[in-house]
C-alpha cells in the first residue's frame, strides 16, 4: 500500500485547523511530520513524531502560519512524502495563544524591529599563573524575543487571560514579513502593558518577553470537542447500513431465501435472516456492492491492505457460522467459525486484500456441515474497519468503520 500524505482545512475556527492524514504507514515504522512556507519557515505539527501502529496517522495542526501557502511534508524511514499545500486564511494580522488553542485573541504588531538575542550558555574560567582562561563549551540556547503588540478592548482582555493562565504561548503570523519566524511557541518570562495615549481610545500596547521553546509533547496529537470538528472531520465517511440494517436492498444471500427480521437485532431493531433451501449447502449473506467498504474506510481500499469485518451472528442451535470479506475480484475470506445458539455472539475475520483488489463487500455464512432445510443464520451489526483490530463495545461494534477515527481527528481551540 502506497504511502501518502494529505491535508484539509477544518471549518470549526479562525484561523481553520488543518487535519492531515498520513496513510500506508507500516507498524513500526518510525515517522515525522512537519510544515513549510515557500520562504523556508517550519514548524512541527502536535503528535507529528511518532512510530506506527499500521493504520492510517491523523494529525492536527492549529498553529498555522496565516495567510501563507504551507506544505506539510512526513519522512518516514527517511523517505520524504508531501502533501498538496494549503493556505490558512485569516482576517488578523498576527494571532496569540495558548499551546493548545483553547484561547486565541487577534493583535497588531506595534514593532517590526523584533529585537531577540540568544542564550549564549559556553563559559570561561580565569585561572591563576595563566593569561588564556579554561572553557566550557555548549551550543547557544533558544531565542529570548521581546514582542511589542497592540490590542483593543476584549483583545485586552484576551491576551491579559492568556498571559496570567502560565502556560506556553504561541504567536502567530504570516510568512514573508521581514523575516519574522512566523510561528514562534515560548514561554512568557516577563510583560508590561500601557494605554498608548491620555485621551479616551482603548488601545493597549504590550511589551512581552518570551524565550522560544519546542514542543514539549511533540508525540501527542491534539483534540477537539465540538460537533463542527465533528462532522468536518466525519463528512466523508458513510455508516448507515452498519447499524440499521432496515431492509434487505443492497444485500444478496445464496444458499437460502434472504428476510428481514423487524425487532431483537444486536443494538439495532432489524436484522436480516437467510433460511437454508438446500440440505448440507451453505446458506450466505454478503453486501451486494464491492464499492461502499471506499467511503466508510474514509479511504480507497487497496491491494496489501489489512481489513477487519465483524458481524453479530445467531441461528440454528448447533449450526457453525463465520463472517466474510467478499473482495472485488470474487474471492472471500473467511473467519474462524463460531457455534450458533439463540443468542448473538461476535465472529470476525481479518485478511490482506489481494492483488488487484479495489473494493470489498461484509457477510457472513452458515457453514454446510449439518445444514437442514429451514435452518437460519441471523446476521446484525456488520461493521468494516481498516487493520487488525477487532472492535469491541456498542459504540465501535455499531461505528467501527470509525477506526482512524481517535484523538487526532479533533482540535482543540
Amino acid at each position: 500500500m502506497p504511502i501518502t500524505i494529505t491535508a484539509t482545512l477544518l471549518n470549526s475556527a479562525d484561523p481553520q485547523p488543518v487535519r492531515i492524514a498520513l496513510a500506508g504507514t507500516a507498524a513500526g515504522q518510525a515517522f515525522t511530520v512537519r510544515a513549510t512556507t515557500a520562504d523556508g519557515s517550519s514548524w512541527s505539527v502536535p503528535g507529528g513524531v511518532g512510530v506506527s501502529v499500521g493504520e492510517q496517522v491523523l494529525l492536527t495542526d492549529n498553529r498555522t502560519a496565516l495567510n501563507s501557502v504551507i506544505t506539510y511534508q512526513a519522512v518516514v524511514d527517511g523517505v520524504a512524502y508531501a502533501a498538496a499545500p494549503v493556505t490558512v486564511a485569516s482576517a488578523a494580522v498576527a494571532v496569540v495563544q495558548t499551546i493548545d488553542g483553547l484561547s486565541v485573541v487577534p493583535v497588531d504588531v506595534a514593532s517590526v524591529t523584533e529585537p531577540r538575542s540568544p542564550r549564549v550558555r559556553a563559559s570561561v574560567f580565569d585561572i591563576a599563573g595563566r593569561r588564556a582562561p579554561a572553557a566550557r563549551l555548549d551550543v547557544p540556547g533558544s531565542y529570548q524575543y521581546t514582542w511589542m503588540l497592540e490590542t483593543e478592548i476584549a483583545e485586552s482582555v484576551q491576551l491579559r487571560r492568556i498571559l496570567e493562565s502560565g502556560r506556553p504561548i504561541v504567536r502567530r503570523m504570516a510568512s514573508g514579513v521581514r523575516d519574522f519566524d512566523p510561528v514562534v511557541m515560548g514561554i512568557v518570562l516577563d510583560w508590561s502593558d500601557e494605554l498608548l495615549t491620555d485621551g479616551y481610545d482603548t488601545w493597549r500596547r504590550w511589551t512581552i518577553k518570551v524565550r522560544e521553546i519546542s514542543d514539549p509533547q511533540p508525540s501527542t496529537p491534539l483534540t477537539a470537542y465540538t460537533w463542527v470538528d465533528f462532522d468536518s472531520a466525519m463528512a466523508d465517511r458513510v455508516w448507515s447500513y452498519h447499524s440499521l440494517m432496515a431492509s434487505t436492498s443492497g444485500w444478496t444471500a445464496t444458499g437460502g431465501t434472504l428476510s428481514q427480521q423487524t425487532s431483537g437485532g444486536y443494538n439495532t431493531p432489524a436484522f436480516l435472516r437467510v433460511t437454508a433451501s438446500t440440505a448440507s449447502t451453505a446458506a450466505s449473506l454478503v453486501q451486494s456492492s464491492t464499492a461502499s467498504a471506499a467511503a466508510t474506510l474514509g479511504e480507497a481500499v487497496v491491494a496489501g491492505g489489512v481489513y477487519t469485518v465483524t458481524v453479530r451472528l445467531k441461528g440454528t442451535a448447533g449450526r457453525q457460522g463465520q463472517a466474510a470479506i467478499r473482495w472485488s475480484g470474487g474471492t472471500t475470506a473467511v473467519g474462524t467459525p463460531v457455534t450458533l445458539t439463540g443468542s448473538w455472539q461476535l465472529a470476525s475475520v481479518t485478511a490482506t486484500a489481494p492483488a488487484g483488489t479495489t473494493g470489498l463487500a461484509p457477510g457472513a455464512q452458515m457453514l454446510a456441515t449439518g445444514v437442514a432445510v429451514g435452518n437460519v443464520i441471523d446476521v446484525s451489526g456488520p461493521t468494516v474497519s481498516k487493520g487488525a483490530t477487532v472492535p469491541v463495545g456498542t459504540f465501535d461494534e455499531l461505528f467501527a468503520m470509525w477506526d482512524a477515527f481517535d484523538a487526532a481527528d479533533w482540535v482543540q481551540y
